[in-house]
C-alpha cells in the first residue's frame, strides 16, 4: 500500500551532512557460505566470518545493527560500535551467519528484496544462490536482525521515474514492514545507485537511514552512509587496516563518483 501524496520530490535533502570524522564504519556482506564458484565475490566462508567477526570481539568493537548505529551516533555513543549488514537476503545469513552473530552478542542488518522473497539472484550473471522467503524474513528478525529494504526488485535508482522510485522505495517498505510487524527504518541502494532524487524518495518514504556503498565526500549524510566491502580475503591483517583507514578508504572511494 502506498501513500495518496502527490508523486513528486522537492529540491533538496534536509541538513544530514556527517563530517568525515563523524562517519561510522559500517561493513558490507553478501552471502555466508562455502561455494565452488563466486565470480562477483560476494561470499565469505562462515569460517572465516567467525575470523572476523572474532576479530570485531577481540579488539573491542560491538557488532550492531545499523539502527542501532545511528541511534547510538544521535547521542554520541557509537564509538566502539560497527555496523554489520548484508545486502540481498540469501539464506546462508539465516543459516551460517546469525548463529555467529548471536555467540558474540552482535546485532546486524539485513537488507531483503521486498518482490523476491524466495527467488534466487536472478540479476547477476553467474551462479544462482537461494534468497529468504517470507517466514525465513521473520526468523532474521526473530533472532535480533534488523530488516531493512534493498528495494522491491534490485534495479539501478540513478535517473528512475516518479513512479518506479514508488514501487522500489516506498511500496517496498510498506510491504516489508508488514511482513515483520514492525517499522522498516533502514534502506540500501541496490548496486550502490542514487542521485539527489533517490535520496530525497528515500526519506520521503518515512526511511531514517540508508547505506551506500561509495558516496562522495560532498553527499555523506545519514541518508547516503558509506560502507566498506568485507570478503573472503579479509583475514586479521587486512580488518585492521580497513579500520585505521577506513575514513581515507571511502574518501578514495567516493571520488570515483
Amino acid at each position: 500500500m502506498t501513500s495518496a501524496r502527490p508523486r513528486h520530490v522537492r529540491s533538496a535533502l534536509p541538513a544530514g551532512q556527517l563530517t568525515l570524522r563523524a562517519v561510522p564504519m559500517i561493513l558490507m556482506y553478501h552471502a555466508v557460505a562455502e561455494v565452488p564458484e563466486d565470480p562477483h565475490q560476494l561470499c565469505v566462508a562462515p569460517a572465516r566470518f567467525a575470523e572476523q567477526m572474532t576479530w570485531l570481539a577481540r579488539h573491542g568493537l560491538r557488532g550492531v545493527s545499523v539502527g542501532t548505529l545511528v541511534e547510538a551516533m544521535r547521542v554520541g555513543q557509537h564509538r566502539r560500535m560497527v555496523g554489520i549488514t548484508f545486502d540481498d537476503g540469501y539464506r546462508t545469513v539465516l543459516e551460517a551467519a546469525v548463529p555467529e552473530l548471536q555467540r558474540h552478542g552482535f546485532g546486524a542488518t539485513a537488507f531483503i528484496i521486498s518482490g523476491r522473497l524466495g527467488a534466487t539472484n536472478e540479476w547477476d550473471e553467474g551462479p544462482s544462490w537461494q534468497l529468504v522467503d517470507a517466514a525465513e524474513v521473520r526468523q532474521l528478525a526473530a533472532a535480533g536482525v534488523e530488516i531493512g529494504s534493498h528495494g522491491a526488485t534490485h534495479v539501478r535508482l540513478a535517473g528512475a521515474d516518479a513512479d518506479e522510485l514508488i514501487a522500489e522505495i516506498e511500496a517496498s517498505r510498506a510491504s516489508l514492514s508488514a511482513l515483520v510487524g514492525a517499522e522498516v527504518r533502514g534502506f540500501a541502494y541496490p548496486y550502490g545507485s542514487m542521485d539527489h532524487r533517490v535520496r530525497i524518495a528515500v526519506r520521503e518514504a518515512g526511511y531514517q537511514y540508508a547505506c551506500a556503498v561509495e558516496t562522495a565526500r560532498h553527499d555523506i549524510d545519514i541518508l547516503a552512509l558509506p560502507r566498506v566491502y568485507i570478503g573472503q580475503h579479509d583475514r586479521a591483517a587486512r580488518m585492521m587496516t580497513k579500520r585505521l583507514l577506513y575514513k581515507g578508504y571511502i574518501v578514495a572511494k567516493g571520488r570515483r563518483r
